[in-house]
């Protein structure tokens, strides 16, 4: 037990921003055409109309930056909650992610000589999007999607890591955690997909994973076969434990 509690205390102490089990994050995933080099910037230009500016050193002075349409500006430049990579690189392959990924944007494109050029509006179909611009033309030509497959492998790493976590408390009720897993995981996903999107706001993510959090310890505290005092304590540690896997993979 207090190889348990060391444990807890341990996740407890990992500065993370999520509760639950937060699962697979949106992403947009940005393939350039006819480019040469990389000695470019790229960001996705969206809708910050209802966003605070979070400035990153370096690029406040780059066009990119600089550069709006209308409340449209680059939001990887500006937003804490959306990652991506922004310098040029020799696979012209760029990832942006985290749950502030737009539902609707379009691709922003800083050339080596300082101007700028955008896409047409793009809108996002699904969790992981892919799509190919031409930069000649930037126009999208082509899109590429996986999101079953990941959502479905990431659901499996959950429910390995939470029956590993299960056979350090000695629960032996494996068939209550991997169906309570896939229905709240399934929900979860569902709602990171239709509302993270749209409201781009991590408020939305906390209050959906602390429904799953307090789902998931009722349905434990009624058919776990444990002392009521260690289901709570495995409902945390559990849910703590897949929560890292947000930031690993």
């Amino acid at each position: 037990m207090k190889k348990i509690l060391l444990f807890v205390l341990f996740l407890l102490l990992i500065p993370t921003t999520v509760l639950a089990d937060t699962g697979p994050k949106p992403s947009i995933t940005v393939k350039l055409k006819n480019i040469k080099g990389s000695n470019y910037k790229i960001d996705l230009l969206s809708d910050f109309s209802n966003k605070k500016d979070k400035i990153k050193n370096g690029y406040i002075d780059e066009p990119i930056y600089e550069y709006h349409e209308g409340n449209w500006y680059a939001t990887t430049l500006r937003d804490h909650l959306l990652h991506g990579s922004i310098e040029g690189n020799k696979n012209h392959e760029h990832r942006f992610t985290y749950f502030g990924v737009p539902s609707e944007f379009k691709v922003i494109i800083q050339m080596s000589d300082g101007t700028i050029k955008v896409s047409d509006k793009i809108k996002k179909t699904s969790f992981d999007y892919k799509v190919t611009i031409d930069v000649n033309t930037m126009n999208a030509v082509g899109v590429k999607n996986n999101s079953v497959l990941k959502f479905i492998g990431l659901l499996v790493l959950t429910i390995i890591v939470e029956l590993l976590i299960a056979m350090l408390f000695k629960i032996k009720n494996y068939k209550v955690i991997v169906i309570t897993n896939l229905i709240t995981n399934t929900l979860l996903q569902l709602a990171i997909v239709r509302f993270l999107p749209i409201m781009g706001s991590m408020i939305v993510l906390v209050l959906c994973e602390l429904v799953v959090f307090i789902i998931e310890y009722l349905v434990y505290l009624k058919y776990l076969k444990i002392e009521n005092n260690k289901k709570l304590l495995y409902t945390l540690l559990a849910n703590l434990s897949t929560a890292l896997l947000t930031f690993i993979i």
